[in-house]
């Protein structure tokens, strides 16, 4: 009987882990690619965050607040989290935060994987400095800087494999 009490301790305990590492929340889930039509029906956002799209306009943004987009998050909770549209394909997922000391970086780190090696500049009383990650779909920026007495963070996981939409889009703003 002892036996099995430490057995079922044993597997409730790996699922409390295995969950608490499914919680984290990976923008990239939201697949580069997708149109706004069908990354809006994933957000599950209420009527007030949905913007108007039009299809003419080669470059779109929609916000949205980073407690609804990742509602397990709370490091995100204030943090607007941008998709940007080129052509009407998903590219690019930014977010900015202001706050009084680093927070952002933990989210990526969890996602991305812990940075050994950052810049002394890091630790500062008033840090600068940035780093990347890079996985088979996207490369992620993270940078930080102060601003005033509080610092601002930012992290951009930009798309590799749809580099010809931002070529292209590149192209044209040259053209006009």
């Amino acid at each position: 009987m002892k036996k099995n009490k430490i057995v079922i301790l044993a597997i409730f305990l790996q699922l409390s882990f295995i969950g608490n590492a499914q919680a984290k929340c990976d923008l990239e889930s939201f697949r580069f690619g997708i149109s706004h039509k069908a990354l809006m029906s994933k957000l599950k956002l209420s009527a007030e965050f949905d913007q108007p799209f039009f299809q003419d306009q080669p470059q779109q943004m929609v916000f949205a607040p980073g407690e609804e987009v990742c509602k397990s998050e709370k490091i995100l909770e204030g943090v607007p989290i941008h998709f940007k549209f080129l052509y009407g394909k998903l590219v690019e997922i930014q977010m900015m935060g202001v706050s009084e000391s680093p927070t952002l970086f933990e989210w990526a780190e969890s996602i991305y994987g812990e940075n050994n090696n950052k810049p002394n500049s890091f630790y500062y009383n008033q840090p600068i400095a940035q780093w990347n990650w890079e996985s088979s779909k996207a490369i992620i920026s993270y940078s930080v800087e102060s601003i005033s007495n509080d610092v601002l963070e930012s992290i951009v996981i930009q798309s590799t494999n749809h580099q010809k939409y931002f070529e292209r889009f590149s192209k044209a703003q040259e053209d006009q």
